[in-house]
């Protein structure tokens, strides 16, 4: 069975785009679903929602712009695509919480370099969202990590047992997917992190 990190939905009426979308796409870390139309879409939403969305602009029964109204409450990055874009359909994109909108004909280059910026956006949001998960114990614990200090320093400063510090410090980690400190590090200065 293949681990995929990511898994790409490219939603557009017209066969040879999305073949042309997948082809340039693929990878061996990436899964592509395809779907001829933003109702297909959106019931197969029930399945799992995607890292990332290509959404064409105009389709049959419902718009790209339709769909995104449809996906605002949803927390994933929406490229648009078009050969019909013009600059009030993109700022109307863009306000209903698309990511990007890109003019067909597009490059292998042009799309890479989508889904890289839109991908590390998702990764960047998602580890905001769980720096704020974080108890005020955990960010005690987690600056002091940040800090350098072992896990008795920061018993005797906290007041508590070193296996308290355990318990906090393994919370800290999978609350932000870090493994070890070196990972939390490097995730806070990523981020320019204030915890």
């Amino acid at each position: 069975m293949t681990d995929f990190s990511s898994t790409i939905a490219i939603v557009d009426d017209d066969d040879s785009v999305r073949e042309s979308l997948a082809a340039a796409l693929e990878g061996p870390e990436r899964k592509i679903v395809l779907y001829p139309h933003g109702l297909a879409f959106l019931q197969g939403l029930k399945d799992g929602a995607p890292d990332l969305v290509f959404l064409d602009l105009k389709m049959p029964q419902l718009s790209g712009l339709d769909v995104l109204r449809r996906l605002k409450p949803l927390n994933f990055p929406v490229i648009m695509i078009s050969a019909h874009g013009d600059i009030s359909a993109a700022v109307q994109a863009v306000k209903l919480g698309a990511f990007d909108f890109i003019e067909k004909p597009f490059t292998p280059a042009m799309l890479d370099a989508a889904v890289a910026r839109a991908l590390d956006k998702s990764a960047e949001d998602d580890s905001g969202a769980a720096l704020e998960a974080l108890t005020g114990r955990e960010r005690e614990v987690a600056r002091a990590l940040n800090d350098g200090l072992t896990n008795k320093e920061i018993a005797r400063e906290l007041d508590v047992s070193p296996r308290t510090i355990e318990i906090h410090r393994a919370r800290v980690f999978s609350k932000l997917g870090v493994r070890n400190v070196a990972g939390l590090v490097k995730l806070l200065s990523e981020r320019s992190a204030e915890i």
